[in-house]
């Protein structure tokens, strides 16, 4: 039940990034109708490039109860709750490098300011914990091109993303009245996109998943994080890139 409330309201937030993608890449098209030329033919045939990208998200941690939150000590507590939050835009850095005709590497080093929720429900009341971090997240991911078709060119994406706490505050007050978290995590990444070639660059609109693979949870034993077992980080990104053609 906890799984399929979480990615219920990710599916909600999800179609509202595919209607802005497919909005933005009908925009692109209906300008560039206008000009029917091959913009950057050679492009793909570099082995490096160079760009960078913007990006939004929504996310919500992935929670297991323990064993612990049916006995009685935690009778105080009625249930645990992961909130959907929305970040700030994030701003990253684009390392392109050609492997194949059709397949890419791309090191896409990102800082994000990141805000988490969980909301705990006592008897008569609710707490809302707020995790708050500063982030560097390092994806290294594969690209895997279709064939060019005019100056459009779909994709799929797929990889790791190691990410590490560099600043932020995990939550405030003390040890044992607050959620506790690592401060580190490592995620499966994949998701498409549409490379769209303009005279000067290359503009690419792309959706990506993310699920992590790591137990976000310190050993931390106290009230709030006695009632989990395991806490995962789930996200779904809408990604803008802006490559270098020259």
């Amino acid at each position: 039940m906890q799984d399929s409330h979480i990615w219920s309201k990710l599916h909600i937030y999800g179609k509202k990034v595919v209607l802005v993608l497919v909005l933005s890449v009908l925009s692109f098209q209906a300008f560039s109708q206008r000009d029917r030329s091959i913009n950057l033919p050679d492009y793909d045939n570099r082995w490096l490039h160079y760009g960078f990208y913007l990006g939004i998200e929504a996310f919500q941690y992935r929670l297991k109860y323990s064993d612990l939150f049916i006995m009685p000590e935690m009778d105080s507590i009625i249930s645990i709750n992961p909130a959907v939050t929305y970040g700030p835009v994030n701003i990253g850095f684009v390392i392109n490098l050609r492997l194949a005709e059709f397949l890419n590497l791309r090191l896409l080093p990102k800082f994000g300011i990141n805000e988490r929720k969980i909301v705990y429900t006592f008897n008569g009341n609710t707490e809302t914990q707020i995790i708050e971090a500063v982030t560097m997240d390092f994806p290294v991911l594969l690209k895997y091109k279709s064939v060019r078709r005019g100056n459009y060119r779909m994709y799929l994406i797929g990889g790791i993303n190691p990410s590490v706490r560099v600043g932020g505050q995990k939550n405030a007050g003390k040890e044992d009245e607050r959620l506790s978290i690592q401060d580190s995590d490592l995620s499966i990444e994949f998701g498409f996109g549409l490379d769209i070639y303009y005279p000067y660059f290359k503009f690419s609109p792309e959706i990506r998943f993310s699920r992590g693979i790591l137990n976000n949870l310190s050993s931390e034993k106290n009230l709030y994080n006695k009632g989990i077992e395991r806490l995962t980080t789930n996200s779904i990104s809408l990604f803008l890139y802006f490559e270098g053609g020259r």
